[in-house]
């Protein structure tokens, strides 16, 4: 009997499991498969079967967001802003938690990194229009390269400095044994490995950059210059909006951001996870 319940009850367990994790699949889905269904309708569908299956897909919703807000202009202006970002982000914070993690340990300077992460943005909108103002940099791309640089700073290092420090010293002796030098230590041998913590790295600070929307309104003003947040908030009108078109630009922006996460996915979760399992 005593062997007979015990598989019982692990099936149990595991039944009980199962059906908890896909409810909150299914509840974290939703919304977007809803938006995808949506971006197929028009406002008197949307309104009258909120939640029903298109009667007829409407795929001029996608033609006419893709030209109609110029988003083509804006989805390569925000792919130039991140892709750009994101090169200078993964250069300072790798290089930097080499050094802070593995060369010259300072707690000083780890702590002023981490208490970046407790700064809102919020709080570095009037200052950063100041600087920017008198950098002549207003309405630049450029000032929305160095703002989300700036921004997503403390955070990498954070990541990417509990990453390093589970890396084995004795991958520097060695190295240092055969004749290498800082650099190529750094550059042949910690880098190639620390590739789970730099993809973390890259995805989160991708997702920041990408969904922002403050400071583009905070520092944009051009038409050409505007990120694709930009545009897709402009969809929005100020007295009647079609939800479809709308629903149909968020499809549009999402695309990137699912495709980069399921490109990487192997990696963010071995960088997330690492450090956590001691032994």
């Amino acid at each position: 009997m005593k062997q007979f319940r015990k598989p019982v009850g692990q099936t149990v367990k595991s039944a009980v499991k199962y059906i908890i994790l896909t409810a909150v699949a299914v509840i974290c889905l939703y919304p977007f498969l809803w938006v995808v269904i949506s971006s197929l309708k028009d406002n008197t569908e949307i309104y009258g079967k909120p939640f029903a299956l298109p009667e007829a897909p409407k795929f001029s919703n996608y033609v006419e967001a893709w030209t109609g807000a110029d988003v083509a202009r804006n989805f390569a202006n925000s792919m130039l802003v991140c892709v750009t970002t994101l090169v200078i982000l993964i250069v300072i914070t790798s290089m930097g938690s080499y050094i802070l993690t593995r060369v010259r340990k300072s707690r000083i300077l780890d702590l002023y990194f981490s208490l970046g992460i407790m700064i809102p943005i919020h709080a570095l909108l009037i200052p950063s229009v100041l600087i920017f103002k008198n950098l002549h940099l207003t309405d630049n791309l450029l000032s929305l390269v160095i703002m989300y640089t700036a921004v997503n700073i403390s955070f990498s290092m954070f990541i990417m400095n509990g990453f390093m420090k589970n890396i084995p010293s004795e991958l520097d002796e060695a190295a240092t044994i055969d004749g290498c030098g800082r650099a190529q230590i750094f550059w042949y041998v910690i880098l190639p490995v620390a590739k789970p913590g730099i993809a973390t790295v890259a995805t989160l600070a991708f997702l920041n950059c990408w969904n922002d929307l403050l400071m583009g309104l905070v520092l944009i003003s051009s038409p050409e210059k505007k990120t694709l947040s930009l545009a897709i908030s402009a969809l929005k009108g100020s007295y009647a909006t079609q939800y479809g078109l709308l629903c149909a630009g968020f499809v549009i922006s999402i695309i990137p951001v699912v495709i980069m996460y399921l490109l990487f996915q192997k990696q963010v979760v071995a960088g997330m996870t690492a450090g956590a399992v001691k032994g």
